[in-house]
């Protein structure tokens, strides 16, 4: 599950603040009425201490979106479109225009940002112990076990065995790739 957690924290934000409002969704909140510069600023120091940010201006917003349906797509399970089709349908744009956007607005690709998703994902999944790696490997989309392997081995240093066998598990929240 995608952080169900964030949701519930910045509803309650909302509510201890007396903040109206129709929906709290991953990354976007529907006001019912537009807030007050101190509202604005009250609330976003509330966000803060929580380990949020409030992001305002469109583009922030459009790169948020892109954030989003690339952890939805990190997470779909078994065969999955190309991440460019993805993008560029949840999106509604070019996919160049999409990934340009979203390299100026962070350190990375979008296909950078996916794979470590996709990583951490697999993290999770490895630490559960419910499923082989082989299956991870299929659930994720990968190619092949080994093809998933290699990835895995490239960006922690470590098989997905060698994981496993870890006592403690060395995750990377979503929020913090």
């Amino acid at each position: 599950m995608v952080c169900p957690r964030c949701i519930r924290t910045v509803r309650q934000l909302l509510d201890r603040y007396s903040i109206a409002y129709r929906d709290v969704q991953l990354g976007k909140v529907e006001l019912l009425t537009p807030l007050s510069a101190t509202e604005i600023e009250t609330f976003e120091k509330a966000l803060l201490q929580e380990g949020f940010e409030l992001t305002g201006d469109l583009q922030s917003s459009k790169v948020e979106t892109i954030r989003l349906a690339i952890i939805e797509w990190a997470r779909m399970s078994g065969e999955r479109p190309l991440l460019s089709d993805f993008l560029r349908a949840r999106m509604l744009k070019d996919y160049s225009s999409i990934s340009k956007l979203f390299s100026q607005m962070n350190s990375m690709s979008v296909e950078r940002y996916a794979i470590l998703q996709r990583i951490e994902y697999a993290k999770e999944l490895l630490s559960y112990g419910d499923r082989s790696i082989s299956e991870i490997a299929w659930e994720l989309g990968f190619s092949s076990p080994a093809h998933f392997s290699a990835q895995f081995r490239k960006e922690t240093g470590m098989s997905p065995r060698q994981f496993i066998a870890l006592r403690d598990k060395d995750r990377i929240p979503i929020d913090r790739i």
